[in-house]
């Protein structure tokens, strides 16, 4: 459908659990933007996308894209234009895939007609008849969607794996490819996929999910860099702090703290938080643990999430500002509120009695799940040490690895070495990180 659309069966190869985990694994690239990159859009109403973070949603350069409900999704690939989430096999699901991408296709299409013989050609020439057996295709424009957009459902056997009992599992895929409102020379494509034994496919309807995944895509005008220049210098706060975070990243550090200060006179929280993030790591700034504090209180007293977990880390690592009640409160309200680096400070201090917390291991470890899914990397290599030695919960060292693994893909220092050195003992071994995360 677009320039370089995957195979429309991609995202399941594996022929068992541990293969699974194991094999998506390999495909990972490093995924995850760090806290000064993106960050997640409140409408589809909106024309660009706002600067403040909402847990749940991720923003992309042509779009933002609320995460599929329910427990179990991680977060397993992020680029500027592309998003990858997966869901394990567990007791009560088959593995399940999650795909969002704007691309720019090689050929302009202009209307939804031009759209559906695209997507049949694509899906002709992507499905390898020699790996899957189309058994069902359905492609029809989505009129209920108010756009130029085309839906289809495909269910293939694949023929190249098998189950534990030896058959072909299934694979069924629902897709939606939209040309961008904004911009037709984009396509917007979303998936939604589920592979397992032929008996269980179809048994756990995936039409409410998909549905809200589908609509939790919204397109807004895909600004990058100094695109914003010609909005911040009208005033709109919100262009300022994306100007400010891209100065941030190319090094202009003087430039972008004079954005942050004119957005954040004009109290986007998401300018506070930067600021106060810049004060307590000294990047941009002299490093001031109490002016880091005065600004991120600013935006955590609005109910920011963001800030209220930077804040509650300020409390318990900054000597200058040391305080431990406010510590845990505060970090207590982040991971509530949904702020992953909330859910890992939390999980810490309840696995390990930090910040004056008793210990409470099935909580703690509730909480690291909750921020690894949502792709903190250290709460994954906190994760995975829990699992390989089986604190408060049975030893799983093919989960563990696969946090690990993720971990590891966004850089994360220990959980590399961790797995180098696994890689060098054994080639089946499963890598055993310590408890303690670092």
């Amino acid at each position: 459908m677009v320039e370089r659309r995957p195979n429309p069966m991609d995202g399941h190869q594996p022929t068992s659990k541990a293969a699974y985990h194991v094999n998506t694994m390999k495909t990972c690239l490093a995924a995850l933007i760090a806290c000064l990159a993106l960050s997640p859009l409140a409408a589809l109403a909106q024309t660009h996308a706002p600067a403040e973070e909402k847990p749940g949603r991720v923003v992309l350069v042509p779009m933002s894209v609320e995460r599929p409900t329910g427990p179990g999704w991680a977060l397993v690939r992020r680029t500027d234009t592309d998003l990858t989430l997966l869901h394990p096999a567990d007791r009560t699901h088959n593995s399940m895939v999650a795909i969002v991408s704007g691309k720019v296709p090689a050929k302009r299409l202009r209307s939804t007609e031009e759209l559906t013989d695209q997507l049949r050609q694509d899906l002709k020439e992507k499905t390898d008849p020699k790996r899957f057996e189309v058994l069902k295709e359905d492609i029809h424009p989505d009129a209920a969607s108010g756009r130029k957009c085309v839906r289809y459902r495909q269910q293939a056997r694949d023929l190249a794996t098998a189950g534990a009992d030896g058959k072909a599992q299934l694979i069924e895929l629902h897709g939606q490819v939209c040309l961008h409102p904004a911009d037709e020379g984009i396509v917007l494509a979303a998936t939604l996929s589920e592979r397992g034994p032929a008996d269980t496919i179809g048994k756990q309807s995936l039409t409410e999910l998909v549905e809200r995944f589908f609509n939790g895509v919204h397109p807004h005008a895909p600004l990058k860099g100094k695109d914003w220049q010609a909005l911040a210098e009208q005033g709109d706060a919100n262009a300022q702090v994306w100007l400010a975070r891209h100065l941030l990243l190319t090094n202009e550090l003087e430039e972008a703290v004079v954005w942050l200060g004119k957005a954040a006179e004009r109290g986007h929280v998401e300018a506070l938080t930067l600021l106060g993030l810049s004060y307590l790591t000294g990047r941009a700034v002299t490093r001031s643990p109490e002016d880091a504090v005065k600004w991120l209180r600013q935006a955590a007293e609005k109910n920011y999430p963001k800030a209220e977990g930077l804040l509650g880390l300020a409390y318990f690592t900054a000597a200058e500002v040391r305080n431990e009640e406010e510590s845990r409160r505060w970090v207590r309200k982040a991971a509530a509120d949904g702020d992953p680096l909330g859910q890992t400070l939390l999980g810490e201090f309840l696995l390990f009695g930090r910040a004056g917390m008793e210990k409470n291991t099935a909580e703690g470890i509730a909480w690291a799940r909750k921020a690894a899914e949502q792709g903190d990397a250290r709460a994954q290599y906190m994760l995975a040490g829990l699992l390989a030695n089986g604190v408060g919960t049975e030893k799983n060292f093919v989960e563990s690895r696969f946090w690990l693994e993720l971990s590891a893909a966004q850089g994360h220092a220990d959980a590399r070495k961790t797995l180098e050195q696994a890689r060098g003992a054994s080639k089946t071994k499963p890598a055993t990180p310590p408890v303690e995360s670092k």
